[in-house]
């Protein structure tokens, strides 16, 4: 036996160990598949009923909110109908109220007019009072 005799042996048992050890790790490794699989089958099973609840859920809060949004649209209708009405009643009491207004402030210009021709023509009632002379005019003002 020489020395390549023994190094030969060397490899042959340092390759038998490598297979064994390969063996245990691929092994172990098959399990460890074997573990997701049923992990990865179990969530599913969990998740499904869950994600199908969700959609429902989903489903449901989008129906609720077609009808809050016909709600609002109707609430938006009633809101511009009571704009209009409000607009329209402000119309019809304004008009009659402004030409009320300008009757009654042409009236009342009427009438002043009226008192102050009269009161021109009539004549003055106080006796003009005349200063005497050499005394100064006492002016008296109205304020």
């Amino acid at each position: 036996m020489d020395w390549s005799d023994i190094a030969n042996l060397a490899l042959a048992i340092f390759l038998v160990l490598v297979g064994i050890g390969l063996f245990y790790l691929f092994f172990r490794l098959g399990g460890l598949f074997r573990q997701l699989d049923t992990s990865v089958e179990e969530i599913t099973d969990e998740t499904v009923p869950i994600l199908t609840r969700v959609q429902t859920t989903v489903d449901e809060v989008n129906q609720q909110l077609g009808h809050v949004d016909e709600i609002m649209t109707s609430a938006v209708n009633a809101t511009k109908s009571a704009e209009q009405a409000a607009t329209s009643v402000s119309k019809a009491v304004t008009a009659p109220a402004r030409a009320l207004s300008g009757v009654t402030a042409s009236a009342s210009e009427a009438l002043r007019s009226f008192k102050g021709r009269r009161a021109s023509e009539k004549p003055s009632e106080k006796p003009s009072e005349k200063p005497a002379e050499g005394t100064p005019f006492k002016h008296e003002s109205p304020y």
